[in-house]
């Protein structure tokens, strides 16, 4: 099985699993269009649509695969569907086919005995059932048919322990896993069936019928705070629906809000405040990664028209509506005055914590107990703009990794519940001024919190122009401001408006006439408005304020590349990759340089490591975007070079075979 199929197959199983049963098979077509060798994806198109219970769609894709694709397999597959749809003598052909190349086949055998059974043959059916197992012990289809068998004499009992092997064999089949659960209310042993349910969810998390039915056998023995648990962990995992909220909201009646307990864990207690706005996809990860480290849920709504402030009630908050007056800290200070445990932890609903990271949490709290302080901690802000400042590539260190990367930003996010600390201005919010002002230390954290905003794009625009808006506002009020500036130039950014941004940066500059890094970001600017010689000054100037910014060395090959001077790129990013092996904005320019150079060679071998990375599958993007901009600067030959080495190593797209006639044409 290529490489290719086997991940779209595993795609497709994650889709199904998830209840997404006609995007998994959707994905599966498009497999089996594109693909030369496609046997593997039909086939496991067809065992969806059998296992969803739609037989007739299920053979339209065995009857598509060849003769030597698994025969035995398909002939099996043929043989239950058949047999679903009512045509016992085609089942009954099928199943004889099979077992005259294989006498031991299992799902061959089942298939007699589930002929044998609607003929009304029982002993016979138990015949076969027996001979199956002894062949294949592990068949769930097996145990799953003979526990039918006992149902129907009565025994359920029998009917139950056989179901549980049949679960236990194949708890993702949907008609074994909706049999055990029904099963085991019938004989009473819901209990033995919830330890099943969790160990098969040990696994599969992702697996959403095995979480709603744990959830309806703990409701079932009134576990209600188990309930409420594994609900949380539905909605996490597969999104706040309105019947799993609505259902949700009745538990959370019985239970109440979370609450500051009398007597407080070393360290003391506390309070997670948030405010929101129209955060129903990203809340619920959020509060989910709080709750194993705080003791109450504070979450103050500035105007939701969506699910937000009933799935914050859900997760055991106390939600409070404030009016939205355009001003962060005022909601901020509002739900700090609603805090009643010790300590306070500020997040925002596209953020969370780590599991891993909860000892270092509760270490900081009891390590605090003598001497209270604020903590400093760094935000990880996920992304794929890779040549944003401070980036630097995902390793493995956190399963919370998201994009190909992360910037840092560092700010106060963990302080004691005192009436004298408050945020303060309209926009970017910090506290930081008021433990100045009353002299309360600032530690640093050694753990960081992550931040997935930047990753939606649609999110994050919205929320940019918020505080772009908001930016403006506070930098009239606080016009020679370096904060201000450097904050309204950045949303400018953020929101394409590059003109904008450079001329903050130049006002800025005015006031920092030595910071590398607004010269950096004019250099950006001047790049995206195609004022190429003045990108090129400025990356220049940054280098010369910081000899080891790296990316004003990135910035500096972008410049020469659009002056038509490939041949000074290698060496300037060749050094540059010697200091930092680990960044893949660099890598992918100096490919481009190299195919500009007409040294392809070297450019395939480049191509070939990029090509490995996360985002290795979107390079085709990204050598259409650096053909347009050469495009942008009259330099055609080396946009046809690169969109010419883009086809040759695979980036198949109908906008590069475009651009790429377009230049040739015009030649």
């Amino acid at each position: 099985m290529s490489t290719t199929v086997e991940s779209i197959i595993q795609r497709a199983n994650l889709y199904y699993s998830q209840g997404r049963c006609d995007e998994a098979v959707l994905l599966l077509i498009d497999g089996i269009q594109s693909e030369v060798d496609h046997q593997a994806a039909a086939l496991r198109a067809a065992e969806l649509m059998i296992d969803s219970g739609r037989y007739s769609r299920a053979l339209e894709f065995l009857d598509a695969l060849r003769e030597d694709a698994a025969p035995e397999t398909v002939m099996g597959l043929r043989g239950i569907c058949h047999h679903a749809l009512g045509d016992c003598d085609a089942a009954e052909a099928t199943a004889d086919g099979v077992l005259a190349r294989n006498d031991r086949n299992a799902v061959a055998l089942t298939l007699k005995a589930r002929i044998a059974a609607f003929h009304g043959k029982m002993l016979d059916a138990e015949q076969w059932l027996v001979r199956a197992l002894e062949c294949d012990p592990s068949c769930g289809l097996s145990w799953f048919s003979y526990a039918d068998l006992r149902r129907q004499q009565g025994d359920h009992q029998s009917a139950y322990e056989f179901m549980r092997k049949a679960f236990g064999c194949s708890p993702e089949a949907r008609d074994i896993a909706l049999a055990f659960h029904e099963i085991s209310l019938i004989a009473q042993r819901p209990a033995e069936a919830e330890a099943s349910f969790r160990a098969a969810l040990s696994g599969r998390r992702t697996n959403r019928r095995l979480h709603f039915l744990l959830i309806d056998l703990l409701l079932r023995q009134n576990k209600s705070d188990d309930a409420m648990r594994a609900v949380e962990s539905a909605i996490v995992e597969f999104g706040a629906e309105r019947g799993i909220i609505s259902s949700a909201l009745k538990i959370r009646e019985t239970l109440g809000p979370m609450t500051v307990p009398m007597t407080a864990a070393a360290g003391g207690t506390v309070s997670l405040c948030i405010i929101v706005k129209n955060e129903r996809n990203h809340l619920p990860r959020c509060l989910a990664s709080a709750k194993p480290v705080v003791d109450e849920l504070v979450v103050v709504d500035t105007g939701s028209d969506d699910e937000t402030k009933d799935i914050a009630r859900v997760f055991g908050a106390h939600v409070y509506d404030f009016k939205w007056a355009h001003d962060f800290s005022a909601a901020r200070n509002f739900a700090l005055s609603k805090a009643a445990a010790d300590w306070i932890l500020v997040l925002d609903a596209d953020e969370t914590l780590s599991p891993s990271d909860y000892a270092n949490f509760k270490k900081v709290l009891e390590d605090s107990a003598r001497q209270p302080a604020a903590y400093r901690i760094q935000t990880r802000n996920y992304s794929n703009q890779v040549n944003t400042l401070g980036f630097g590539s995902n390793r493995g260190e956190y399963a919370e990794e998201k994009g190909m990367g992360w910037f840092p930003s560092d700010k106060v996010r963990l302080f004691p519940n005192d009436p004298r600390i408050r945020f303060e201005y309209p926009v970017h919010e910090l506290v930081e001024p008021s433990l100045q002002r009353h002299k309360i230390p600032i530690h640093e954290c050694g753990f960081p919190i992550h931040h997935y905003g930047t990753l939606d794009a649609a999110h994050a625009i919205q929320k940019t122009m918020k505080y772009q808006k908001l930016g403006k506002q506070k930098l009239r009020f606080y016009a020679n401001s370096h904060s201000a500036l450097k904050e309204a130039a950045v949303q400018s950014t953020r929101t394409g408006d590059h003109a904008e941004a450079l001329e903050l940066w130049r006002k800025f500059v005015r006031l920092e006439p030595n910071s590398a890094e607004a010269y950096l970001n004019m250099g950006s600017a001047c790049w995206n408005l195609g004022r190429h010689a003045e990108a090129e000054e400025n990356a220049r100037i940054a280098l010369a304020l910081d000899p080891a910014l790296k990316e004003a060395k990135f910035n500096l090959s972008l410049a020469l590349l659009a002056a038509g001077r490939a041949g000074e790129v290698p060496v300037l990013l060749e050094a540059l990759l010697r200091e930092c092996p680990d960044y893949p904005a660099a890598q992918f320019i100096l490919c481009v340089a190299q195919i500009c150079l007409g040294e392809n060679a070297p450019a395939q071998r480049l191509f070939g490591v990029l090509r490995a990375l996360p985002f290795g599958e979107f390079i085709g993007e990204s050598f259409l975007d650096i053909a347009e901009r050469f495009l942008s600067a009259s330099r055609r030959d080396y946009a046809r070079r690169t969109l010419e080495a883009a086809l040759g190593f695979g980036c198949h797209s109908a906008g590069i075979q475009t651009l790429l006639q377009s230049c040739r044409s015009a030649v």
